[in-house]
């Protein structure tokens, strides 16, 4: 078990950096990837290692798999494909299927072996170790104005290892409730370390100013704090998202450019020119730059320019690129995701059940930073999927509870 556990801990902690898989893409590059293209086929091949041997575990076990886990990977990884064989570009759109088939491979995998000793422990430690030296670091080059096309690509906001500051929002806004569903269910040294972790992701999250993160984060507190209980909390977190909101109303361009302020209605016309038009199965994953050209509306952004890639609306992306099916996929595994959570947490002791919950909150932040930034297929891919398997996981009844980083 210890080889399954180093094989799921490897996999979910090396997909948080599929930023730098982009070195990989065949998107025109966009801000400033630290991997090379050597480093990320690394990257890919410890990815497809881990698979290969969740594969061989998962074998044998292939009568025993959750049923919600195997309902959600089918319509997504399933509805993925479709649009790939039908879309633009289906060769490379089914490099895309391949690895959400990878991440359906793992999510299976780990819903399949959380119960045994160790492995939630050690897959949620690992990913709060990396995750917490990789924040560090981005607070570091923050700090330090390093590297100087980093800091100038973001407008002095902080991106470290996520190439913009919204992608680094992005993983900023799963990281802090994952530790602190951590911190708030455990004692001892596991709440400390792990309280520092999430301390420690806020303020790397204030330094990214995205507007979109911190609005997700605002209502992934909320959400977290009501279903602890915590009222009074709650209240506290509604004042701040008022005031947050009010603020943004009197300077919508801090710290961002300002001729970019209303980039996202352009960008959004092209989105849903492009739902219009393929409203079935979409153009298939990653096809939409490929299409834009022909379909760019008057002073919109140009081809090859960032915003040019997507429609910075994970659900607009989903519909472009997937279409009506895509998305009733999408609604589909997440209503399976969310009945199945709610009986499971009820099963569950104290520091499994907190732990689940702030999971939750992790991925109810992550779907309202979507509807401002993030690809839709690739959230599935490296994001919803494997995230909704510790989630499952974490919360299975009677399995052995996560541990913080200090006692991984």
């Amino acid at each position: 078990m210890r080889a399954t556990t180093l094989a799921l801990g490897a996999f979910f902690t090396v997909v948080q950096f599929y930023t730098s898989l982009a070195a990989l893409s065949p998107t025109p590059p966009v801000g400033f990837v630290f991997a090379s293209p050597s480093v990320a086929r690394i990257l890919v091949g410890i990815l497809v290692a881990a698979t290969v041997w969740s594969l061989v575990r998962l074998f044998p076990e292939r009568a025993r798999l959750d049923a919600t886990s195997r309902a959600i990977c089918l319509a997504w990884v399933g509805s993925a494909a479709l649009s790939a064989v039908l879309g633009v570009d289906p060769a490379s759109s089914l490099q895309v299927v391949g690895m959400m088939a990878m991440a359906a491979i793992f999510h299976l995998a780990f819903v399949r072996f959380a119960g045994e000793p160790g492995v939630v422990r050690g897959v949620v430690g690992a990913y709060l170790v990396v995750g917490t030296v990789a924040t560090l670091a981005a607070l570091a080059m923050f700090a330090s104005h390093r590297p100087a096309t980093l800091w100038a690509l973001n407008n002095g906001r902080a991106a470290g290892f996520f190439v913009t500051a919204n992608q680094f929002a992005a993983f900023l806004v799963a990281f802090i409730f994952i530790a602190a569903g951590v911190a708030f269910g455990r004692g001892g040294i596991a709440r400390t370390a792990s309280l520092g972790a999430a301390v420690i992701g806020c303020a790397a999250l204030a330094a990214t100013v995205s507007i979109a993160g911190l609005l997700g984060a605002a209502i992934g507190a909320l959400f977290f704090a009501l279903t602890l209980g915590a009222r009074r909390v709650a209240i506290l977190v509604a004042v701040v998202i008022v005031i947050g909101g009010a603020a943004f109303a009197i300077r919508p361009a801090a710290l961002h450019n300002p001729a970019e302020s209303f980039d996202r209605l352009r960008i959004w016309r092209s989105g849903l020119r492009v739902a219009e038009l393929f409203p079935l199965t979409g153009v298939g994953p990653m096809g939409y730059f490929r299409i834009y050209p022909a379909i760019r509306p008057p002073n919109a952004d140009l081809p090859g320019t960032f915003g040019a890639l997507h429609p910075h609306d994970a659900y607009l992306s989903l519909a472009g690129e997937t279409g009506a099916v895509g998305l009733v996929a999408f609604g589909y595994g997440w209503w399976r995701f969310a009945r199945s959570m709610r009986s499971r947490l009820r099963a569950c002791a104290k520091p499994a059940r907190v732990l689940g919950l702030g999971i939750c909150a992790a991925l109810v932040a992550v779907l309202v930073q979507g509807i401002f930034d993030t690809i839709g297929v690739v959230e599935m891919a490296f994001v919803w999927i494997p995230f909704a398997a510790l989630a499952l996981g974490s919360a299975t009844p009677h399995a052995p509870t996560a541990s913080a980083p200090a006692a991984s």
